[in-house]
């Protein structure tokens, strides 16, 4: 007997030691996917989150109409408010640390996630599936290009995998904590009401099976999730004034109402044809044979209720799905380890092949000018004791604002608010510039509300240049964006400059 304690305690310390070098491993990699990406892909990852963040902190940043209307939860923003004011109270709230530090702490979130998902499968299906798991996880080129964003959806992920992790799952008699399980299914629905598409179904399956279903209905569910809510109606009772149920608010809108197809609609098989396909990438060719082990039906169950949800919905966009992304990695994962040493070799291979190019490319190349523009500026307005207002003549929330900004200085865009009032002939802002760009420019010059740089990608520079010039402007600097410019988005952001001595010179019309 005192052999087999020995064992179990030699057995126990090899575990831990193996997840602690594991941790560190995801956390070192997801620092270094944080540096790794460059690049823009939502505006809600600026405007939904720091922007907010900034303006909690300082006083100083544009909150867009969903946050006058209380259809935004400011649980995830007060996350970064609380990095940015203890910055701020050891006068450390340089703007490089206010643009790297959010981004790190989401890439710790996210390694926790890495970790997680590797004791999931562990727990479900071996050692062996959880190692390839976790390699399937990393090598995700949507994963890696996710991952650090501050965006609620990498959030809503990271809260649902750790969540997974203690569900009560059949297949396995190891320990389970329904307690906080409970704890993050509500986090992950407080920071997206629609995880709770996810949480829903697995939370019935979960009552079905128990023995104890009134007690944990009323002794976990209800007083668990009750007191999630409430933090977060706390939270943003502070910061709105008022009491208000936002996630309601939330589903209201853009459910029940479906006023989210005003951003766009798609057909009902976007993510089957498209969607899907584009997350998994390469894994895709893993996941497919994958889902056919029987062991895997739990986890193929969930994901195709989940993509059938989704699909109701009129607006699509590949973020929405990312909470999925782990879900589908466990099948791969397990389906790799039951094959033989030349297939693994083969899906190494190919992993590295299609997905490395493609997230370095996506991270580092794709959608960067709005970036480069704004670190540009950074350093501009950073070196002037007053600082110069910037006018962004580009489609609304192109780039990051104030938070990336830290300035004291004026910053305009084109504003694209919604026509809640439903007014009679409402044109908004971005849509007025674009229907007559030189008028509007004249008109906007000729309020004498003095500018010092305006950035515009480049499809506008044909239709504005001879305005420019004649108001007194110079192109200062030039940025690659992409190279699949489409509409309005051009190729490469220009920023042009003009002093106040260019004023009193320019021609007199």
């Amino acid at each position: 007997m005192s052999v087999s304690i020995h064992e179990l305690k030699d057995n126990s310390q090899t575990m831990e030691s193996l997840l602690w070098r594991i941790s560190a491993s995801a956390l070192i990699f997801r620092w270094l996917n944080a540096f790794l990406v460059q690049s823009s892909f939502a505006p809600d990852e600026y405007w939904q989150s720091l922007e907010v963040a900034h303006q909690m902190a300082f006083g100083c940043g544009h909150l867009t109409w969903e946050w006058r209307t209380a259809l935004r939860g400011y649980t995830y923003p007060a996350m970064f408010t609380a990095l940015f004011k203890i910055l701020e109270s050891v006068n450390l709230d340089h703007p490089t640390l206010l643009v790297y530090l959010p981004r790190l702490l989401q890439a710790t979130f996210s390694a926790g996630q890495d970790v997680a998902l590797f004791q999931l499968s562990w727990k479900l299906y071996g050692m062996n599936a959880a190692k390839w798991t976790l390699f399937c996880h990393i090598t995700s080129w949507f994963g890696f290009y996710m991952a650090t964003r501050t965006l609620t959806n990498t959030m809503e992920s990271v809260c649902t995998t750790i969540g997974l992790l203690y569900y009560p799952w059949p297949e396995t008699k190891r320990r389970y904590s329904l307690v906080k399980c409970i704890l993050l299914a509500a986090l992950s629905c407080v920071m997206r009401p629609t995880a709770a598409i996810i949480w829903v179904p697995l939370s019935l399956w979960q009552l079905m099976r128990s023995n104890t279903r009134i007690i944990d209905i009323f002794c976990k569910y209800i007083p668990v999730g009750s007191a999630v809510l409430l933090a977060s109606c706390c939270v943003d009772r502070i910061f709105y004034g008022k009491w208000v149920l936002v996630q309601w608010n939330f589903l209201e809108f853009n459910v029940l109402h479906n006023m989210a197809g005003l951003f766009g609609t798609h057909p009902w098989h976007w993510y089957i044809t498209q969607g899907v396909p584009v997350v998994l990438g390469a894994h895709l060719l893993l996941v497919i044979p994958g889902a056919r082990q029987r062991r895997m039906l739990p986890m193929v169950l969930l994901t195709a209720w989940g993509v059938f949800v989704y699909s109701l919905l009129s607006h699509k966009e590949f973020r929405f799905i990312l909470p999925i992304l782990p879900l589908c990695m466990t099948i791969a994962g397990s389906y790799i380890s039951q094959c033989t040493q030349s297939v693994k070799k083969l899906s190494v291979l190919l992993l590295l092949v299609l997905n490395i190019p493609v997230a370095l490319y996506m991270g580092l190349v794709h959608q960067r000018g709005t970036i480069d523009v704004v670190s540009y500026l950074r350093q501009e307005l950073g070196s002037k004791v007053n600082p110069e207002s910037v006018l962004f003549l580009m489609p609304c929330h192109s780039t990051p604002f104030y938070s990336h900004l830290h300035t004291t200085a004026n910053l305009q865009f084109l504003t694209c608010e919604l026509n809640l009032e439903s007014l009679d002939g409402y044109v908004d802002e971005a849509e007025m510039f674009y229907q007559d760009p030189r008028r509007w420019m004249d008109e906007f010059d000729s309020s004498s509300r003095y500018t010092g740089y305006i950035v515009m990608f480049d499809v506008l520079q044909k239709d504005l240049s001879t305005v420019l010039d004649d108001q007194g402007y110079q192109q200062v600097a030039d940025f690659f964006h992409t190279h699949f410019p489409e509409g309005r988005v051009g190729s490469r952001v220009l920023v042009f400059h003009r002093s106040e001595e260019r004023i009193a010179k320019r021609p007199q019309g």
